[in-house]
């Protein structure tokens, strides 16, 4: 006689609050770089970097995500 599997809870959903904060910033950054044009060359390349650097790790989150929901989906 095989005993009935426990209950299962349906999976939690991720939060999007992470990635919008990664996106909105990345769009500041990007934005302050195209209307600001009198800034020093040195300032818009620091922030063109950190605009680079914050899409990549929206681009990290999102993989991250997805290597979740695909293996909660194969339980």
């Amino acid at each position: 006689m095989t005993m009935p599997d426990a209950p299962t809870t349906p999976p939690k959903q991720p939060s999007a609050v992470p990635a919008a904060i990664l996106l909105g910033l990345a769009a500041v950054l990007i934005v302050v770089v195209l209307i600001k044009p009198s800034m020093p060359q040195w300032l818009k390349l620091t922030i063109a970097l950190l605009a680079v650097l914050v899409v990549i790790a929206l681009l990290i989150y999102a993989a991250i995500l997805f290597r979740d929901n695909a293996r909660r989906g194969r339980r």
